[in-house]
């Protein structure tokens, strides 16, 4: 056999593959759960003995307002900033980045944040010095609040070790943050030497 009846019968087995799992691997019972909750549903709204069908109405419709109250209320929880999620991964142009020196080596700042800049097209405000005395040794990321997805992601394009990507500390190690969302401050572990 030549090389394109293999490369037919190769096709023909791929597609035959697809079709049987399609039919057998996308089986749903959820239209078995779907009529089992109606039917819950339904029991659940049926007058018991002795109450009249507007006492059961008006059990049903103080059920709904409550549940209803109930979701509003977790809503809310989620919006203020009080839920523990990670909080949403902006699009990188609207994630304003600083990056500070805190190595020795001239320009390292700066060449983070063109790698940030260049390829991944986050909003880079400024490449600067820290004000430490002493020579970082591991690169830390840091996040304002609600940035922690962008700090994470910021953090895997430069190579920065996950564990160091913390919220924003209250003391800086720079003089200003120039209203950035994240703050990268570049250890001896991305750029040793000097």
């Amino acid at each position: 056999m030549n090389i394109a009846g293999k490369g037919v019968l190769l096709i023909i087995v791929v597609v035959a593959m697809g079709v049987f799992a399609l039919s057998e691997g996308f089986e749903d019972d959820s239209g078995q759960s779907a009529s089992q909750a109606t039917q819950s549903t339904q029991v659940e709204e049926q007058p018991q003995e002795g109450e009249t069908t507007e006492e059961a109405t008006e059990n049903s419709n103080s059920d709904a307002a409550s549940d209803a109250e109930g979701q509003e209320a977790e809503s809310e929880d989620s919006t203020d900033g009080t839920s523990s999620s990670l909080g949403v991964l902006h699009p990188p142009a609207e994630v304003r980045v600083l990056v500070a020196n805190g190595t020795e080596v001239t320009g390292a700042a700066g060449a983070t944040l063109d790698t940030l800049v260049a390829t991944s097209g986050y909003n880079g405000v400024q490449a600067v010095n820290d004000i430490q005395e002493n020579i970082l040794e591991q690169t830390y990321v840091y996040f304002s609040q609600g940035y922690e997805l962008d700090g994470r992601n910021i953090a895997i394009i430069i190579n920065a070790a996950g564990e160091f990507v913390l919220p924003m500390p209250i003391e800086l190690p720079i003089d200003d943050l120039l209203d950035a969302n994240v703050l990268v401050h570049v250890g001896a572990d991305l750029f040793p030497g000097g």
